[in-house]
């Protein structure tokens, strides 16, 4: 976008600023602060984290040595036992309803039943995810969105096989360039996820080596702590949001809903 508006390129696109949460951004540092954050959450006890820094010196990415590789086979056994996308919640199976050929597709667009999966627990998170498959496929759903008939197929969350290259090992540079240009931009983390750890996001924002404007404090919603923010150089604002997971807006929409209101209004969070 920002090299089609300097080429002048049509249509223009007046960007302003951009906002990002719980950010895949490098794997050097996602990894390598998951082992920190599993500490953290008392995932990893005090002896495993320890033998995992000496014998791995800060290196969780790739194992140098065996006992580097041993004590992370035990850490990622370890995290297998929760829910990394949301370490309070309970782990369940992501289910999918399976496939379906055409004559059932047919039927289940008039709203009959399919054959299916599994499905999660009506307590587990993931049961949204499995009811998302039935509404987004219902054909009212598919009418009200304007969808023309044949034009598309089944709706499948999370599509897997789609034919693209991961060419791009880390984003930072992109950061780089698009704050220290004037671009506004708000980066937030809930703080539960373990996935892409909120100290993950901290260390790589560091990295920029921006000056602190605003030093970290509480950001609150209806008087009570929504989480912590802090605000760089270059319009660059960081902030937690207190119960989030991977992604925040799924598990805490209000507080999300509040502070990106607040940051595209120009205010403090």
């Amino acid at each position: 976008m920002l090299q089609g508006t300097e080429k002048r390129e049509q249509p223009l696109i007046n960007l302003k600023g951009y906002l990002i949460g719980n950010p895949i951004t490098d794997p050097k540092f996602e990894k390598n602060f998951q082992v920190q954050g599993a500490h953290g959450f008392g995932i990893i006890s005090d002896q495993i984290y320890e033998a995992a820094m000496k014998n791995c010196k800060g290196n969780y990415v790739k194992p140098a040595n065996q006992l580097c590789a041993e004590v992370l086979e035990t850490i990622d056994n370890l995290i297998s036992e929760i829910t990394d996308a949301h370490v309070l919640y309970k782990k369940c199976v992501v289910a999918t309803p399976k496939p379906i050929d055409d004559a059932v597709r047919r039927k289940f667009l008039l709203e009959e039943s399919i054959e299916r999966n599994e499905a999660p627990g009506l307590d587990c998170f993931t049961y949204g995810y499995y009811l998302a498959y039935f509404w987004m496929n219902n054909r009212m759903t598919r009418d009200a969105l304007g969808i023309k008939g044949g034009t598309v197929g089944e709706w499948v969350r999370c599509k897997k096989e789609l034919p693209y290259t991961q060419d791009m090992p880390s984003s930072i540079p992109y950061h780089l360039n698009l704050t220290t240009r004037g671009y506004r931009a708000l980066v937030y983390s809930g703080d539960h996820d373990l996935q892409v750890p909120q100290l993950s996001t901290q260390a790589w924002i560091r990295s920029l080596n921006f000056s602190i404007g605003d030093d970290w404090r509480a950001w609150h919603l209806d008087g009570q702590a929504a989480g912590f923010t802090i605000t760089y150089a270059n319009n660059l604002t960081f902030a937690t949001v207190k119960g989030g997971g991977h992604t925040a807006p799924e598990y805490q929409s209000e507080e999300c809903f509040a502070m990106a209101q607040r940051w595209l209004d120009n205010k403090p969070l």
